[in-house]
């Protein structure tokens, strides 16, 4: 009876003290005290995952990629400056849970010079800028854009001959003309196909695994997509490719008029199926 009684105030006292250490410990991290007032800060832009766990369309990182805060606005356009160093002056709120990083409400933003070079891409009648640190390789018809320090391309660009858009992908804009954006599930990897006359531009973005810095890389890849713009050299043999077609023989249309052996019939009028015949390279 004694030995039981004994256990019986252990078991006791062990509870009550679990219940103490319970209630002195709290759920959640206590709130930290923000600095008040109009708050200047400075990093690279990055677009921040959509939730509705937390407020924050962006994130704001600093050098070595540390996170120093999400970063809104109802006024600005922060995908503007989406793999740009910014200033960017605000006021620190917290976040709706604490265990986040506090949000950091826009008022103004301003892009610091960068570190840009321009790339011209004269195979594919292409320029565009890219950061300092991506060079510039050329492999078997086609050429990669590389990180410095590393041997797998980051960017390839191709082209495909004679071939029409696909018909899967998101709908896209380069310089004005049309192109499509799809992404592998898995591994990320994101294709832009841009029509080009009867050919596709394909520019391939291959995400390193384990990166610290992918979204940076993948920001900075917005970025050269948005810079990109046509040559007036490649449109001019663009109308001269178009001028050398219109000078071959009629095909298509409704009674199906083929070419001869060695030629193929491309089409210029998709409505009516009409086209002029080509010589196969």
């Amino acid at each position: 009876m004694e030995h039981m009684k004994h256990s019986w105030i252990a078991l006791l006292v062990l509870g009550s003290l679990s219940a103490l250490l319970t209630a002195c410990s709290p759920k959640t991290p206590p709130p930290v005290d923000l600095p008040t007032g109009i708050q200047t800060m400075t990093g690279t832009l990055l677009p921040a995952e959509i939730t509705t766990l937390r407020r924050g369309s962006h994130l704001l990182v600093d050098k070595a990629g540390q996170r120093l805060c999400f970063v809104e606005s109802t006024t600005i356009n922060l995908r503007s400056f989406e793999g740009k160093t910014v200033v960017i002056r605000g006021v620190l709120e917290p976040d709706t849970d604490a265990t986040y990083l506090p949000i950091l409400v826009t008022q103004d933003v301003t892009a610091v010079e960068q570190d840009m070079h321009a790339l011209s891409l004269p195979a594919f009648g292409l320029t565009g800028s890219v950061p300092r640190s991506w060079l510039e390789a050329t492999q078997k018809d086609s050429t990669v854009l590389l990180v410095e320090g590393t041997s797998t391309p980051l960017v390839t660009i191709s082209r495909k001959k004679q071939t029409p858009l696909p018909a899967t992908g998101a709908p896209f804009q380069i310089s004005g003309h049309h192109a499509t954006r799809a992404v592998t599930p898995g591994t990320q990897e994101e294709t832009t196909s841009v029509e080009r006359g009867d050919d596709l531009i394909v520019l391939t973005f291959s995400p390193p695994k384990d990166a610290a810095n992918a979204e940076l890389l993948r920001a900075q890849w917005g970025g050269f997509l948005t810079s990109l713009a046509f040559t007036d050299a490649l449109s001019a043999q663009s109308s001269s490719a178009l001028s050398e077609q219109s000078d071959g023989t009629p095909c298509g249309g409704t009674a199906g008029i083929l070419c001869p052996a060695g030629q193929y019939c491309a089409i210029t009028d998709m409505k009516e199926n009409i086209g002029h015949c080509r010589a196969v390279k």
